[in-house]
């Protein structure tokens, strides 16, 4: 069966979900892979890790433009409680971007993740 979301709604469950991956984090150690997927993918960035020793994500994000020997990795750091504010600063409204969360929250909801439709 499928499900179907706004982008209003789709931001909101996005939050209960990314709540939920950070109780998770906080309490085993470790990022969720659809969190870190997620990071990833709303910063484009080239790594995300968790910091056990400061409790902080840290978000490594490429700043050559082009492709010219290695890579400029700029390494941004924020403390796990902030996760939910900064993930819902990235939020972008665009259709593939849509797309992605719905299949993030599709697999978080037991829906599949292509159950879930994306209404504009």
């Amino acid at each position: 069966m499928a499900a179907y979301f706004n982008s209003t709604q789709l931001r909101l469950s996005l939050k209960e979900v990314v709540a939920d991956y950070i109780t998770e984090c906080k309490n085993c150690g470790e990022l969720n892979q659809d969190c870190i997927d997620l990071l990833r993918h709303n910063y484009l960035a080239d790594f995300v890790v968790y910091n056990k020793e400061t409790r902080s994500i840290e978000v490594g994000i490429n700043k050559n433009e082009l492709f010219d020997g290695y890579p400029e990795i700029e390494i941004y750091t924020f403390p796990i409680e902030h996760a939910l504010k900064k993930i819902d600063h990235s939020f972008r409204n665009n259709n593939e971007d849509l797309e992605f969360y719905g299949r993030l929250i599709g697999r978080r909801k037991g829906l599949g993740s292509n159950s879930v439709v994306v209404l504009n």
